[in-house]
């Protein structure tokens, strides 16, 4: 459990009449020392995106190296991230969630509060953090402090951009590639040819049928 800093943080109320003593909750501008501490090194993160970065054959490649510097294409972490979010969308998205779902998660439990001053278990942290990144804000829990507030705007605005991106991903999948759409349309085609063949035969046969009705009743007349 992170730790209460300073410890003499909290004020201390005596009851009148009684003995007994309650803490006051902190106040919204309080931060733990273990997230003043915790939450800067969750920025490290950037070298580990920068070594998968350069172990990449797309950097190691040196005809890729010329073929980008012939085309003007700089071989950057965008360039990186892009390349790979285009190949693995699924893979990337979902390892992407999983990370922010961990370290958000840690995050709200490190600057939350209960009115007892003690922090959220995981589990609320992880509940706050499932109706945060998703929008949903059921209202059960809440951030008690400005930290806890301004990670909470993060994750919100981390789940539009995730959301917008598994919409992109769907529909990526969702749609047909050149190849089945030949084929698609090429079955459509095909069952439009066979509905107008059926209905030029039922035209031509209620036809004959109305014309021998005619000569019927011209020989009976």
């Amino acid at each position: 459990m992170p730790r209460s800093y300073p410890t003499n943080s909290q004020l201390v109320r005596i009851q009148p009449n009684t003995n007994a003593t309650e803490t006051s909750p902190h106040s919204y501008s309080y931060v733990s020392i273990d997230a003043a501490l915790g939450l800067p090194m969750f920025f490290r993160l950037y070298l580990l995106f920068r070594c998968f970065m350069y172990h990449s054959h797309l950097i190691r490649n040196s005809a890729t190296q010329s073929l980008g510097y012939l085309n003007q294409v700089s071989m950057n972490f965008s360039f990186f991230s892009r390349a790979y979010i285009n190949r693995w969308p699924t893979r990337c998205l979902s390892s992407f969630c999983i990370l922010i779902f961990f370290v958000g998660s840690w995050c709200l439990r490190a600057c939350s509060y209960r009115s007892n001053n003690e922090h959220l278990s995981m589990g609320d942290a992880m509940w706050l953090f499932s109706v945060t990144f998703t929008t949903v804000g059921y209202g059960d829990l809440y951030p008690s402090t400005y930290c806890s507030r301004t990670v909470a705007i993060i994750i919100s605005l981390i789940g539009l951009f995730a959301s917008a991106l598994l919409i992109a991903v769907l529909s990526q999948k969702l749609s047909l590639d050149r190849a089945e759409k030949y084929v698609h349309g090429f079955v459509i085609g095909i069952q439009l040819a066979k509905r107008y063949e059926a209905q030029a035969s039922n035209t031509i046969k209620f036809a004959l049928k109305l014309w021998v009705l005619r000569r019927k009743g011209k020989t009976h007349s």
